[in-house]
């Protein structure tokens, strides 16, 4: 498996994988928590596998190490709203290790 940042693929590369760069992610209740800062694609499957996230409180010039890495299967995609909604598991981990830990304990 080869992984990408979306912006880093060729357009006839890209075709299939949604773009959700600067579409809204929200939790269950609605709540706004940041934006899609970018997608990490699967380059063999042109599958989304993660979203960099930008906090909304996130700083304009904070480096973007800071950006949250969600799991894209821990999410669900509005698109009439182009909303990206987080799953709770994906909240409770913030996107990191620890969502991977559960998942993998509860197979």
């Amino acid at each position: 498996m080869s992984l990408q940042p979306l912006r880093d693929l060729a357009a006839d590369e890209s075709r299939d994988a949604l773009d959700l760069r600067k579409w809204s992610v929200v939790g269950q209740d609605g709540s706004a928590l940041g934006t899609v800062a970018e997608v990490i694609v699967d380059v063999d499957s042109r599958s989304p596998m993660f979203l960099q996230v930008v906090p909304h409180d996130h700083p304009d010039d904070s480096p973007s190490e800071c950006w949250i890495r969600v799991p894209y299967h821990h999410v669900a995609i509005d698109e009439d709203g182009r909303r990206v909604v987080m799953s709770d598991i994906a909240l409770l981990g913030l996107g990191t290790a620890t969502t991977a830990l559960l998942t993998d304990r509860a197979r």
